[in-house]
């Protein structure tokens, strides 16, 4: 069970609305209630819907891709695991830290630092606040750095003809923190492991494969607007 340093009432926050929203610091199940909390730099929301459920609602108001679409492209950029495969988009990424199915999610550049105490992992948020999670230290910066890996080599693809940069801390506006000078130490970070247009190549292929796959099972049900 994932545990946090927050106190919910459903009348204290403001309902989630997608499209109020630029980017999300972390998706937090509610203890002993159904929905979530969204924290954002400037407000909390809240949302009966699961994490997964919000975050594919953001997505869909912001025409970014579907967690289950990037899962497949991260995946087969061996930038993910079955259960923490990050959601991307070019301005930001969300960790799942556990089970996608009820998990917090969190972006990574916005963690202050962790600390390791009693079989718990103390994550310090930069806006104060703290989350107390039955993990392991050096696993959550693990999945950190590979989050940071994917978001750096998407921006790579997108600026590739206004930036012209080698190593994935080139692509990425890492905060003064104890966690985010962690994070630049981590190899992975130091170099590309993926040839330029790898990221592209791959979303194009996952994004077609969806498209297709709905229009042969549902062919009367498609959106075209969301085409």
């Amino acid at each position: 069970m994932v545990r946090s340093l927050v106190s919910f009432t459903s009348t204290s926050y403001t309902p989630f609305d997608p499209l109020m929203v630029d980017e999300i610091n972390v998706i937090l199940p509610i203890p002993e209630h159904s929905g979530v909390l969204i924290f954002t730099d400037k407000q909390l929301y809240h949302s009966d819907d699961s994490g997964l459920t919000v975050l594919n609602h953001f997505s869909n108001a912001h025409r970014f891709p579907l967690y289950k679409d990037s899962h497949r492209y991260l995946n087969a950029l061996g930038c993910g695991t079955h259960y923490k495969t990050p959601w991307l988009c070019p301005f930001f990424t969300l960790l799942p830290l556990e089970d996608t199915r009820r998990t917090i999610w969190i972006n990574p550049l916005k963690i202050a630092n962790t600390k390791q105490a009693d079989n718990r992992c103390y994550l310090e948020l930069c806006d104060g606040s703290t989350l107390v999670l039955p993990l392991l230290q050096r696993s959550v910066r693990l999945h950190a750095a590979q989050a940071c890996y994917a978001l750096a080599l998407l921006r790579r693809d997108l600026f590739r003809f206004v930036k012209k940069a080698d190593t994935p801390l080139a692509y990425l506006e890492l905060p003064n923190t104890p966690f985010a000078r962690l994070l630049v130490k981590r190899p992975l970070l130091s170099q590309f492991t993926h040839p330029i247009t790898a990221f592209s190549r791959h979303y194009t292929k996952v994004t077609f494969l969806a498209r297709y796959e709905k229009l042969e099972a549902e062919p009367t049900e498609i959106d075209w607007s969301l085409w």
